[in-house]
């Protein structure tokens, strides 16, 4: 038995059906376990295949601790490979991004394809007469299983594990909600990717990334200057949904509010079909004039998906963690291919939410950082997470609570985080 197994049995016992222990967000042991069984054997996001359009284009990014490489090959396939050289662990590429058919390694010259081919060894001689049989084995290493979903790719480092399908679960109508907004299907995330460092645990961002109860507080100036721009944020005052979608994903639901507006872009600043004139006419010829009203009125998700993604209405976030008090996250519009007036609005709206002059990100990440300075504090031990938890509801979509105050979304984020930890299917 491993170490990390023998310190499983404990992790349950760190969550509560409405609480959970501080140390879950600052005790390294329970970080470095996150790290083998979420980001190492669970599904994890690592790029968009619009990121990648041709032959020869890359991006690097990490699982976990792990570097990759996001590629795609000549044959057109995207692969997801170890970013580093089979011989002696060099990092082939430290570039974000670019585009080549080879990957040079910089120590020893070892050369490999963009699919992870061993291509060229200088002085192989050197090797023995058995080293040409062996070459095939010593390619870059491919994640054992990788898989995507509408353009979104997925890599898992374990060599068995459910399927991304199954992970994904009720998520995938949230990646559906998202695409059903550009006419023919596609996104485009090359705009570039925003970085903030959060001094704060992973999970405190993507939790508080589905918080409906901290806006009127947090982003109390925001809602000052923009009050008229979207709906209230009093719950009392709105028909928005929080829920549980199961396998950790869950959302703050906007959609019964935008229907009964019954108002196109209330989601975009309320903007008028005359300034989206080639956008409304390419969205009616794909799906037709009633299927693009509804779809202008519901609008984008707003949903997190476990352990790493974050659906941010018309804005695509990714985490990564650093250490138990450290994490990046990742923000980039979602753009729509060929839609420049949109597009150039979509920038300008995620430059004033989430860029580094802000108002949305800058606050939640001054908030993450004092959660993190008061959890050095032990006592209490334990943190609150019981609001809602009496009127919460089932159904088919999940676990639901009409007041979008309710803390469903966390409940349902650490009871999959313990069942993913323990081993253990989440209802035991």
């Amino acid at each position: 038995m491993t170490e990390l197994d023998t310190r499983r049995s404990g992790v349950r016992d760190l969550v509560r059906p409405d609480r959970v222990h501080g140390s879950v967000y600052t005790d390294p042991d329970v970080f470095e376990l996150e790290l083998e069984r979420i980001y190492r054997e669970g599904w994890v996001f690592v790029a968009h295949e619009s990121e990648v359009p041709e032959p020869g284009d890359y991006v690097t990014r990490r699982i976990g601790r792990e570097p990759v490489i996001v590629s795609r090959g000549k044959d057109g396939e995207v692969h997801v490979l170890a970013n580093r050289c089979a011989h002696r662990g060099n990092r082939l590429c430290n570039a974000e991004r670019g585009n080549s058919t080879t990957f040079r390694c910089p120590y020893h010259g070892w050369t490999f394809k963009n699919d992870g081919a061993l291509v060229a060894v200088p002085m192989r001689g050197g090797y023995g007469d058995e080293f040409l049989a062996k070459r095939a084995e010593l390619g870059l290493s491919p994640a054992p299983r990788m898989d995507s979903y509408r353009g979104f790719v997925f890599a898992s480092l374990a060599a068995e594990g459910i399927s991304l399908r199954e992970h994904l679960g009720r998520a995938t109508g949230a990646i559906d909600r998202l695409l059903a907004l550009s006419p023919d299907g596609r996104l485009d995330l090359r705009a570039g990717w925003m970085k903030h460092h959060h001094f704060s645990n992973w999970k405190m961002v993507i939790e508080n990334n589905v918080d409906g109860y901290h806006a009127l507080f947090t982003h109390q100036s925001v809602y000052e200057a923009v009050r008229e721009a979207k709906v209230s944020h009093v719950p009392s005052k709105v028909e928005v949904y929080v829920r549980d979608l199961g396998n950790g994903h869950s959302e703050i639901d906007y959609l019964p509010e935008y229907t009964r507006l019954d108002e196109e872009f209330v989601w975009f600043g309320r903007a008028p079909r005359a300034k989206l004139p080639r956008y409304v006419e390419a969205m009616e010829k794909a799906y037709g004039a009633d299927d693009t009203h509804k779809a202008f009125v519901v609008g984008p998700p707003h949903t997190m998906i476990f352990p790493n993604l974050f659906l941010a209405e018309m804005n695509i976030m990714f985490v990564e963690p650093l250490a138990p008090g450290e994490t990046i996250a990742y923000t980039t519009p979602a753009l729509i291919p060929g839609m420049d007036e949109l597009n150039s609005r979509m920038l300008r709206r995620t430059e004033g939410a989430m860029g580094p002059a802000g108002f949305l990100i800058a606050d939640d990440g001054e908030i993450g950082a004092r959660n993190q300075m008061g959890l050095a504090s032990t006592r209490p031990e334990w943190i609150m997470l019981a609001r809602g938890a009496t009127t919460d509801t089932h159904d088919e979509t999940g676990t639901v609570n009409h007041d979008k105050s309710s803390e469903t979304p966390q409940r349902g984020l650490w009871r999959h985080w313990a069942s993913v930890l323990d081993g253990a299917p989440e209802g035991e």
